[in-house]
């Protein structure tokens, strides 16, 4: 009898950890589309004709990593403008090329800019819109 009950705990168990583990990455799969912050659903600008008036009122998302000296200098760009922004990094929530190829970005590196939900590129293309020279961070 207690071979039983201890089978049966451990098909419980099992089915217990395969049912969080699953639901875990959905979640986290959810949030990471979700994190892309829309103000303004139907922008008016693309990627090549974003000026800086475009971040106005706009929703921005910078998916960072902390190791990246990119990522600092696009966030210290960001905030000289007084833009705000939802920091997303990519190591904290496990963000593979497979999950941002879905958000609609073809070459994975870091930092990844949308704003209102259109993917901008990097640093240096923040650098181009705002005409600035600012060297490439030390981490």
């Amino acid at each position: 009898m207690n071979k039983v009950k201890s089978l049966n705990l451990g098909i419980v168990l099992s089915f217990g950890i395969f049912f969080v583990t699953f639901f875990y990455h959905q979640v986290k799969e959810r949030d990471i589309t979700e994190a892309i912050v829309i103000q303004n659903n139907n922008p008016t600008f693309t990627k090549d004709t974003i000026t800086r008036a475009d971040f106005n009122d706009a929703g921005v998302t910078i998916f960072t990593a902390t190791w990246c000296g990119y990522c600092k200098g696009a966030k210290i760009l960001l905030n000289e403008q007084n833009i705000e922004f939802t920091e997303v990094d990519v190591d904290q929530y496990s963000i593979s090329k497979i999950k941002l190829k879905k958000a609609g970005i073809e070459d994975f590196f870091v930092p990844q800019i949308f704003v209102d939900g259109v993917a901008i590129g990097g640093f240096s293309d923040l650098k181009k819109i705002f005409g600035s020279n600012m060297p490439v961070p030390e981490v």
